[in-house]
């Protein structure tokens, strides 16, 4: 199980905590950056290999498939918990100020 996985399945199932609190920046072909970043109440199941995220209801209920290896940083109430090893955090951080 990747750490992400593992990481995200703990705040889901977690009573303590509030899965509408997590941020998840992951990587995204075509995007500015190449990078999305979505809330926490936009991820609506949490697979083996890949987490299920529905953006915009009014999009005929299309849900998207983003696979754990793409997750670039995790954030729970504002703070980072988790920062992938490979990411170059200066763009992290310009990201961050957009």
């Amino acid at each position: 199980m990747r750490t992400t996985h593992r990481m995200l399945l703990r705040i889901w199932h977690d009573p303590d905590c509030d899965f509408s609190l997590v941020k998840i920046g992951y990587l995204n072909r075509g995007a500015i950056d190449n990078c999305s970043i979505i809330q926490g109440t936009e991820v609506t199941r949490l697979e083996n290999r890949f987490m299920i995220i529905k953006k915009d209801e009014t999009l005929l209920d299309e849900e998207t498939y983003i696979p754990y290896h793409r997750i670039r940083w995790i954030e729970y109430d504002r703070k980072k918990i988790w920062v992938n090893p490979t990411t170059n955090t200066e763009s992290l951080q310009e990201n961050q100020t957009k």
